[in-house]
């Protein structure tokens, strides 16, 4: 809404106390004109106002973020006057050369149209009302922010507690490994014991074969005794070789399922080598990745404080801003606050890293321990292999035996005793063969158990490292968003830089013309009424001024129009005078050839007087004579003289004519001249006043308007900064929102931590 501005009355702060006096003056006074309000709201400038009508507002207008028109915006406008940070403006219509029409600016914007003000009291309680709900609401919620801040720090409490468990489990799973060892130093006393044990067979059997050899030659001659009885014992050999076949068989089949088992551990040590590869360089980069995080998080967290540092400089500067940088003072401290909690919680995460870390060493400790027992056990099928191949040839020597004691009984005696005692060392080794295959059956349980506890560890840390990923990329998109924000608050810090030196520059400019400013304002007020009262008068005084100078124009105009007729005239008696002057010129110098002639005659009468004196005293006698001649002569001469006289009296009566014309001439030239120049330098003198007069006007509003724009300036400057707070309000809401996004990852990494100690509750 576009309203003439109108004629400054008053100005003043605003307050409930003082909005009521202006309001009942104005109602008092029939006042007809503005009623400006201006005040910020945190960053967003406000301004209304209300068109008065014989002391009653008739229009209204209120602009902040969103505008207002009729009676929605008389409610804001008092909300905004009854603000001790407002000022409050009456602008008059009802002075002299007014012409400002109320009812032209209603049918302009009928859109604006209210029905009066109302009780003033009622709507400025009901704005304080409302003042006051919105403060308890902010408390209300500032109230909630603590609360959310107790509850996370119970939160960390909570994973510090569960860290500690988890150290427990961690140091529990040291002893388990540790036992673990014992386990493996037990299974390489029984290796050495088999080994021994098959050195012990090796070394009995080459002592058989030995006796064999000399009993052969012993029992050739008694083979023939020994057939009968061997009849007899062949069908106990043939049942015992059954026996033998079935045991045989089950030692084939105990064989092939060690075999199988032995294939089977050696695709899950390839797929466990695999694995361990894959772990091994998925932990490689998760340690370099967790460096780098490490070393982003400490470049982020030095910003941080440089950021903070550079905030707190900023907030104690702008120290003006007094509740709204109170409440950001709030915020970067919950910040800051929440900052240090992450900065810890980010470390907590790098020790769990570490623990993980650990975890994975303890992972590969037991891969290499899984490895040798796999190939203690390789050893063993080996030697299980050769004790094959060493019955098989055993049964194929006692076969050769059977056909040679069909002849020997001694020999075949012998062989049975051999066999015998044979029988018992393999019901031994079958039994020692049956407890290590028991042995290794347990064993590969636990393998099997260790491999799924592992594969199930694998899955999990798989899973870990998926999510640590997914973090880590997160969390490089945040540092590239970090980055990207550095880089912007770098540039706005430079700005700030900036305008923190035309701020200090402004500072001291505005510490220096803060009492300048302070009088200027009265000054200004005082001045602007009187300014505005100087203009009435001024322009009453322009009017006038105007008035007489068309009238001096007019009467200068005519002046002027005589003037010319005058020039005219003078330029005329100008060119008579030129003309009197040429012919009295001609006249000089005929008066002068006349002089020049009269000198002659008179040097020739002073000649002709000479040669009369001369001739006197020659011609006396002559005289006498010529007396009557001189006589007449001298009547003649005197006669000549007189009227030469006469001439020169009249040449000199018209000489002095002349020169008093010439005189009168001069003068009156010298008048006119004179008054074309009093004229011209009165007209200068008046046309400079007025210059100076428009001059000091326009300096006077140039200074006005130099104030204005200083005061519009330092009015956009503190928008700015004002709107620089806000974006500086929009980050900290971003790094709120991150910050509640990077919970939202420790809660997800607490509910891992969580599993995997479930995990290593079912491993215990």
């Amino acid at each position: 809404m576009e309203v003439p501005p109108g004629r400054v009355e008053r100005i003043s702060d605003g307050g409930s106390e003082a909005v009521r006096s202006i309001l009942a003056d104005l109602r008092a006074m029939k006042f007809n004109g503005l009623f400006k309000t201006s005040v910020f709201r945190g960053d967003t400038p406000s301004q209304g106002m209300i068109i008065f009508r014989d002391g009653d507002g008739v229009l209204a207008e209120h602009r902040a973020d969103q505008d207002l028109l009729g009676p929605d915006a008389v409610a804001e406008i008092l909300r905004d006057a009854s603000s001790d940070r407002a000022q409050l403006e009456v602008r008059t219509y009802d002075y002299g050369h007014s012409s400002i029409s109320i009812d032209q600016i209603q049918k302009t914007y009928p859109e604006a149209q209210i029905e009066g003000l109302g009780e003033i009291d009622s709507a400025l309680v009901r704005v304080a009302e409302r003042e006051a709900a919105a403060r308890e609401a902010y408390m209300k919620e500032l109230e909630a922010r603590r609360q959310e801040e107790g509850r996370l720090i119970e939160k960390e409490e909570e994973l510090y507690r569960r860290k500690w468990e988890l150290e427990q489990e961690f140091q529990r799973s040291a002893m388990r490994q540790k036992e673990l060892e014992a386990l493996r130093a037990e299974l390489a006393a029984v290796k050495e014991g088999s080994g021994m044990l098959l050195r012990h067979l090796e070394q009995q059997r080459a002592a058989g074969d030995v006796e064999i050899e000399a009993q052969k030659k012993l029992l050739a001659l008694e083979s023939e005794k020994a057939r009968v009885e061997m009849e007899a014992q062949r069908k106990e050999l043939a049942e015992r070789a059954a026996r033998l076949d079935d045991k045989e068989r089950e030692l084939a089949g105990k064989e092939a399922l060690l075999a199988s088992r032995e294939a089977s551990l050696d695709g899950r040590q390839v797929s466990s080598d695999e694995e361990r590869k894959q772990l091994s360089e998925l932990y490689g980069n998760l340690q370099a990745e967790t460096e780098k995080i490490a070393e982003a998080r400490r470049a982020f967290d030095a910003r941080i404080a440089e950021a903070e540092k550079r905030e707190r400089d900023l907030l104690l500067r702008e120290q003006s801003s007094r509740q709204w940088e109170e409440k950001l003072r709030g915020h970067d401290l919950s910040l800051s606050d929440r900052e240090a909690a992450l900065a810890e919680r980010e470390k907590q995460l790098a020790e769990r890293l570490k623990v993980i870390e650990q975890r994975e060493g303890t992972v590969e400790a037991r891969a290499v321990a899984l490895e040798r027992t796999a190939a203690e056990v390789q050893k063993a099928e080996e030697t299980l292999d050769d004790r094959r191949e060493e019955l098989a040839r055993a049964t194929k020597r006692m076969q050769k035996v059977a056909t040679d004691l069909a002849s020997k009984d001694k020999r075949i005696a012998a062989e049975e005793k051999e066999a015998h005692e044979r029988q018992i060392e393999l019901r031994k080794a079958q039994r020692d063969a049956a407890a290590r295959a028991k042995d290794l059956e347990r064993r590969t349980r636990q393998v099997v158990q260790l491999e799924e506890e592992l594969a199930s560890m694998r899955s999990q840390l798989k899973a870990q490292a998926l999510k640590l990923v997914r973090a880590e990329r997160a969390s490089q998109e945040r540092l590239r968003d970090l980055e990207a924000a550095e880089r912007e608050t770098g540039r706005r810090e430079t700005a700030v830089a900036r305008r923190e030196q035309a701020l200090a520059r402004r500072e001291a400019a505005a510490e220096a013309q803060a009492a300048k400013s302070a009088a200027r304002s009265d000054a200004l007020e005082v001045a602007e009424e009187d300014l505005a009262s100087r203009r009435t008068a001024i322009e009453e005084e322009s009017l006038k001024a105007r008035v007489e100078l068309e009238k001096r124009e007019k009467a200068l105009a005519a002046k002027e129009r005589s003037i010319a007729d005058e020039t005219a005239s003078l330029e005329s008696l100008r060119a008579t005078l030129e003309e009197q002057e040429m012919a009295f010129l001609e006249d000089l110098r005929d008066i002068e050839a006349r002089t020049a002639a009269l000198e002659k005659e008179e040097a020739a009468a002073a000649s002709r007087r000479e040669k009369l004196e001369k001739r006197e005293a020659s011609l006396a006698a002559a005289q006498r004579r010529a007396k009557d001649e001189a006589a007449r002569r001298a009547a003649a001469h005197d006669e000549r003289e007189t009227e030469l006289d006469e001439k020169e009296a009249s040449l000199a009566a018209r000489e002095r004519a002349l020169a008093k014309r010439g005189e009168e001439m001069d003068s009156r030239e010298a008048a006119f001249s004179e008054r074309a120049s009093q004229l011209e330098a009165e007209f200068k003198r008046r046309a400079e006043g007025l210059e100076a007069r428009r001059a000091t006007l326009d300096g006077r509003e140039s200074k006005l308007a130099a104030v204005r724009e200083k005061l519009a300036g330092d009015r956009r400057a503190l928008a700015e900064d004002r709107e620089e707070q806000r974006s500086r309000e929009a980050r900290l809401k971003e790094r709120e929102a991150k910050l509640a996004k990077a919970e939202a990852d420790l809660e997800r990494k607490r509910r891992e931590l969580s599993r995997i100690k479930e995990g290593l509750k079912r491993i215990r």
